[in-house]
């Protein structure tokens, strides 16, 4: 399979990305938690317990929370 070929078999997305972001470090507990909800959500993953990515609804979400935090701004 060449890269062309498999590039248009996978689904993408075009997000926006931070480059910098100061994020609170993980108490045990807390990492704990987290590994622990991201096996549950693998296993889900893998029993087919999933929805996939529809663009054009991704899309129409990012531009009705922009618009209602541009509403919110100006108010």
């Amino acid at each position: 399979m060449t890269a062309t070929a498999d590039k248009k078999a996978r689904r993408t997305a075009m997000v926006p990305v931070t480059t910098m972001e100061e994020l609170p470090i993980l108490s045990d507990e807390e990492r704990a938690e987290m590994l622990a909800s991201l096996k549950a959500a693998e296993a889900r993953i893998a029993a087919g317990q999933y929805v996939e990515h529809d663009r054009e609804s991704f899309v129409k979400r990012m531009l009705d929370v922009r618009a209602a935090a541009m509403r919110n701004n100006k108010a």
